[in-house]
C-alpha cells in the first residue's frame, strides 16, 4: 500500500510540491526516492496518486498520475470523549481516528481528572493528522475545543446521541440498527475513567439520548471509542 502524505491543497492540474515536515517524512524517514509512487491528500477528501519526479533534501516535486475525491461519510460519526489521563490521550486519538471518527470533541466531564490545557487542541489535532496518515484516511477528523456538558446540548443539536454506560439495560445491538443511517450525525458519548455522574446521565437522557451498554466487560475510557465505532460501522453496513 502506498504511503500517504498531506498537503495544504491539491490543484486541479499540474504537479504538486511536497515540502516541510511531510517532505522530510517522505524523503528521510520513509526513504522514498526518484520514480517512487505515493498518495497525497488535502485532508478534506481530495486525493492524488503521484510519482516523485525530482527531489532535494527539503522538498519533492510530485507528478500526478491520478486524482479523485472521497466524499465525507453520512451520517457523520462524532465521538464525545471524556478527557482521558494524559498518558492515554495519544492512544485514544489514534484508535478513534483509525476506527473512523469524523469529529472528536474533548469533553470536560465532572469526573475528568485531566484538564484541557492551552496547547491541548494543537496536540490533539496533530495526533489526529498522524493517525489519519497511518490509516490512509483522506479525511482528517475534526478536533474541537473542549466542551462542558451544557455546551454539548448546542454542539450536538442535530445529532442522534448514544451514551455508553455500564448500568444501561439495553445493549448496543438491541438499540442500533440500519435505520440509524438516516441520521445526519451520530454522536457517541464516552465518559472519563471515573464514569458519568448521575446529573450528566440525566442531562443526556433529557436530550433524548439512547443509553446503551457494550456488554459485560467494562472498557477503559481510552478503548471504548474504538469498540463503539466498530459496532456502529458494522450496524450501518459499512464494515
Amino acid at each position: 500500500m502506498l504511503s500517504l502524505f498531506f498537503v495544504p491543497s491539491l490543484p486541479a492540474n499540474g504537479p504538486v510540491l511536497l515540502d516541510g515536515d511531510e517532505a522530510h517524512h517522505a524523503l528521510v524517514v520513509t526513504r522514498l526516492g526518484f520514480g517512487e509512487e505515493l498518495l497525497l491528500s488535502d485532508g478534506a477528501g481530495a486525493w492524488a496518486r503521484g510519482r516523485i519526479s525530482s527531489a532535494s533534501k527539503r522538498s519533492a516535486d510530485i507528478e500526478i498520475i491520478e486524482r479523485g475525491v472521497t466524499p465525507q461519510n453520512t451520517p457523520r460519526l462524532t465521538i464525545v470523549q471524556g478527557i482521558p489521563k494524559s498518558d492515554r490521550i495519544k492512544e485514544t486519538i489514534e484508535l478513534l481516528t483509525e476506527a473512523g471518527a469524523d469529529r472528536i470533541i474533548p469533553w470536560s466531564a465532572a469526573r475528568s481528572i485531566a484538564k484541557f490545557q492551552s496547547d491541548s487542541l494543537s496536540k490533539w489535532q496533530s495526533g489526529a493528522l498522524a493517525a489519519a496518515k497511518q490509516s490512509r484516511r483522506f479525511w482528517i477528523p475534526e478536533v474541537t475545543e473542549a466542551r462542558t456538558t451544557p455546551q454539548l446540548a448546542t454542539v450536538l443539536a442535530d445529532a442522534r446521541i448514544l451514551v455508553l454506560h455500564e448500568s444501561a439495560s439495553a445493549t448496543f445491538s438491541q438499540s442500533v440498527d440500519q435505520s440509524w443511517s438516516s441520521a445526519s450525525e451520530i454522536a457517541v458519548v464516552i465518559g472519563p475513567e471515573g464514569g458519568l455522574s448521575d446529573n450528566e446521565l440525566a442531562v443526556f437522557t433529557e436530550r433524548g439520548a439512547t443509553i446503551v451498554s457494550m456488554g459485560t466487560p467494562v472498557f477503559r475510557s481510552a478503548h471504548a471509542g474504538i469498540a463503539a465505532l466498530s459496532a456502529l460501522q458494522t450496524a450501518l453496513g459499512r464494515w
